[in-house]
């Protein structure tokens, strides 16, 4: 599926204005991917950003689309080029962005340098975000430990929500892992680390994508599984792991293998 050029104009009448320096839109429909219920992701490049969170994001029906409206300045966008958590998405959304508006061409000289874009100059980042990450959900780790000892299921479930989404995102920051769309996001990183590893494994039954054995409750299954991937992802950046973080992690690693995952 395709916009309409009928639609796109209507776009620009609708959000140019003096602060506007630039308008595009990724997402599917820039991949040309869209489905019948796929939303519009337009950005928004203005010379001041407004105050209001609303105003920085915000989803709207136009002619019958869902838009999901981002605003940003072009200065940060580029910043996000030297943030390794950051490129991962900035880059291929800009290298895939259409542009339908670029009053002084900085838009097009940023998409530039997005294509340009080595992810090796940023790798000694990648590789401290990743361990800090790791060190920084030894707290889930204490919270899953906690509610598995007192058979507390909302303690398991929150705190595993929070760190397989978490070790994930570490895990495709380490290994530089470009997502062109978010939808792909796990399989990108499965396919990256392997669909037959035992990250792999642990990382689906913590999130459920795979059927859970019947003779246990889910929440003790899915929590044991979330702390095999915490051991899991340490095992993959081990090499990587510094003196500042390396207390906490081999901490909680230890008080996993105690209490028998």
């Amino acid at each position: 599926m395709t916009l309409p050029n009928s639609f796109l104009q209507s776009l620009i009448t609708r959000i140019d204005d003096p602060n506007v320096a630039a308008i595009t839109y990724a997402g599917s429909y820039a991949r040309g991917q869209a489905g019948t219920h796929s939303d519009v992701d337009l950005q928004v490049y203005v010379r001041t950003m407004p105050e209001s969170e609303y105003e920085r994001y915000t989803l709207c029906y136009w002619d019958g689309y869902l838009v999901s409206l981002s605003t940003n300045t072009i200065e940060a966008e580029r910043a996000n080029l030297l943030h390794p958590e950051h490129a991962l998405w900035a880059v291929p959304g800009l290298r895939q962005a259409v542009i339908l508006l670029d009053k002084e061409g900085s838009l097009a000289s940023l998409k530039q340098a997005a294509i340009e874009f080595n992810w090796f100059n940023l790798q000694p980042l990648a590789d401290e975000y990743a361990v800090e990450q790791l060190m920084g959900y030894a707290e889930e780790v204490h919270k899953i430990l906690n509610g598995l000892a007192r058979e507390e299921e909302s303690t398991v479930l929150y705190a595993l929500l929070g760190l397989f989404k978490g070790l994930a995102r570490a895990v495709a920051v380490q290994r530089g892992l470009l997502m062109e769309s978010e939808n792909r996001f796990f399989d990108v990183i499965q396919d990256s680390v392997g669909r037959n590893t035992n990250w792999t494994r642990a990382f689906r039954l913590a999130v459920g994508a795979d059927p859970l054995p019947i003779n246990q409750p889910s929440y003790r299954i899915r929590g044991a599984a979330a702390l095999t991937l915490y051991l899991e992802t340490a095992e993959l950046f081990k090499n990587i792991i510094t003196d500042k973080h390396r207390m906490v992690i081999e901490v909680a690693l230890h008080k996993i293998q105690q209490a028998g995952f």
